[in-house]
């Protein structure tokens, strides 16, 4: 009796600890079968679509959360896309990327509040949202 009193206060100290770091809800905010990683600015993840449709559920994203699209670039040959745009006091970037390794498009997204303050939640919600999209 004593062991199962042990391991359950272990398993609830685990499942505690991964609350809140943050590991379950970036997974669950994923979508299936992907998974959202933080960064020390935002966040990251790997979609396994094009490059060209997930570069369009990036934009489809921010019309979504009403993120007006200031600036677009398109690098290497169209292989790397950023998409910038303000969204209320918050400025956001997605940098989508052919993933050669992984066989998709490694996303980034960033909502900056200010020049040293970064909303990872909502970038979070970005990159949930430009998955469920492309995917």
């Amino acid at each position: 009796m004593r062991l199962s009193s042990t391991l359950e206060r272990n398993f609830i100290a685990l499942v505690a600890s991964l609350v809140l770091s943050g590991c379950i809800a970036a997974a669950a905010g994923a979508g299936a079968g992907a998974g959202i990683y933080y960064t020390s600015r935002g966040v990251e993840s790997i979609v396994a679509a094009s490059v060209d449709a997930t570069f369009a559920a990036a934009e489809s994203a921010f019309e979504h959360f009403e993120i007006e699209q200031t600036s677009m670039k398109v690098e290497d040959g169209g292989a790397k896309r950023e998409l910038e745009g303000k969204s209320e006091a918050r400025g956001v970037d997605v940098t989508v990327k052919f993933e050669e390794q992984d066989e998709g498009t490694r996303i980034e997204v960033t909502a900056r509040e200010s020049l040293v303050e970064w909303d990872k939640d909502f970038a979070r919600e970005i990159a949930a949202k430009i998955a469920q999209i492309a995917g």
